[in-house]
């Protein structure tokens, strides 16, 4: 199974976010610098071409819509797991969830998918660099990222999103992009970000966000091997939605989370692996479930992880305050518990619920206070069925 190196740290914090600078939008035949690279504006993605040998911005290709998801008229059962591709007869709270918990998946991803269907791609200014030498695996990065971008219209954002794509010969190339944009404003030293995620041919596999912390714009760089070139997760679009469901993550609260808080890892972990799943597969709900099966597979392989142990990750103690707190798991457990555990919030209360507890962090309070300010409902009620669920649906 892959592994993703996110380097959403927590040093990033506690860092002030100055405002953001505006963009002028792309117009086709305006004047570009960079031959090959892309940008998003309005429903349209651009590329710089040379033209009678000058640098203009093409005609722009049209971004697809995402077609508002539609019920299946017989009610299907998975053969393996017994989630039900229909929702129940009453609306999902934490007091029926533990009856209702295989309708939990469907729930989510269909509110997801609607939430995605109400808002027009963003004006995000998506910027596309890709390394002398490499080839990215995705080919069409932008959809994935305006499919994030849509699930959270309601929020802020960041106003530009810079994806950097390198491998093992370009990484003083990637080196220099990432001094550039970032350098020492992105709250811990990024100098040797690059080189640790490609430290040979055959194992630079991985992607990071890092984020301006005086301008704000986002940035991602993400390199691959040849080996991964069938990998999904490397070429539809699941990585690049990961890594920016951190920015937007991050807007919420830059500059303003007061010192001594910091959301769950599993919170911010496993919710980005929630977006990219719900929103790259938000017009299938069989794609989501297939990648829903790959995402959990260790958990539903191994069928350790009792209410017990999952009472004593997801609730240590110090919940709230900081990272640590996971170090001594294996890593992959923020991602794959954390996918589950969000997948149950947004099944109950839509995906905002997940996004506004890094915001109400922001405004100042706990993690726990921001819970039961979104769900009216206190945590240490909450996490009980939440823990009870999760041990029905791992087994």
């Amino acid at each position: 199974m892959r592994r993703i190196v996110s380097a959403t740290l927590i040093a990033t914090l506690f860092l002030g976010l100055a405002s953001q600078p505006a963009f002028a939008a792309v117009k086709a035949g305006s004047k570009c610098t960079i031959k090959g690279e892309k940008k998003t504006s309005g429903t349209k993605t651009y590329t710089c071409t040379k033209t009678k040998g000058k640098l203009v911005w093409d005609k722009g290709v049209q971004i697809r819509p995402i077609p508002t998801p539609t019920e299946k008229s017989k009610e299907v059962i998975t053969p393996d797991l017994g989630f039900k591709s229909s929702a129940p007869t009453e609306e999902l709270t934490f007091s029926n969830l533990s009856k209702n918990y295989r309708y939990v998946p469907y729930l989510a991803w269909k509110k997801s998918a609607e939430k995605i269907a109400k808002f027009e791609p963003s004006n995000l200014k998506i910027t596309i660099l890709i390394g002398p030498n490499t080839d990215p695996i995705n080919k069409s990065p932008t959809s994935a990222v305006n499919l994030a971008s849509r699930m959270y219209g309601d929020f802020k954002q960041a106003k530009e999103f810079v994806l950097i794509y390198y491998n093992v010969y370009d990484i003083p190339w990637a080196e220099k992009l990432v001094a550039d944009y970032i350098g020492e404003k992105g709250g811990f030293d990024t100098s040797d970000t690059v080189r640790k995620m490609c430290p040979s041919r055959n194992t630079c596999n991985a992607a990071a966000s890092l984020t301006n912390s005086e301008t704000g714009i986002g940035l991602t760089v993400v390199t691959a091997s040849d080996q991964m070139r069938n990998d999904p997760v490397f070429y539809s679009g699941p990585v690049e939605a990961h890594e920016y469901s951190h920015t937007i993550q991050k807007q919420q609260y830059f500059g303003r989370m007061p010192q001594g808080l910091a959301p769950p890892q599993w919170l911010t972990e496993g919710g980005a692996e929630f977006i990219q799943t719900g929103s790259v597969h938000s017009d299938s709900f069989a794609d989501y479930l297939k990648d829903r099966e790959r995402i959990t597979e260790e958990l539903y392989k191994n069928r350790s992880f009792d209410s017990n142990w999952l009472m004593t990750f997801l609730n240590p103690a110090k919940l709230g305050n900081e990272w640590d707190l996971w170090k001594s798991y294996y890593g992959f457990r923020v991602y794959d518990v954390g996918f589950m555990t969000c997948e149950i919030l947004v099944a109950i209360a839509g995906p905002s619920s997940i996004m506004e507890i890094f915001k109400l962090m922001g405004d100042g309070l706990t993690y726990q206070d921001s819970f039961a300010k979104v769900f009216g409902i206190q945590w240490d009620s909450a996490i009980k069925t939440i823990t009870e669920v999760l041990g029905k649906q791992i087994g």
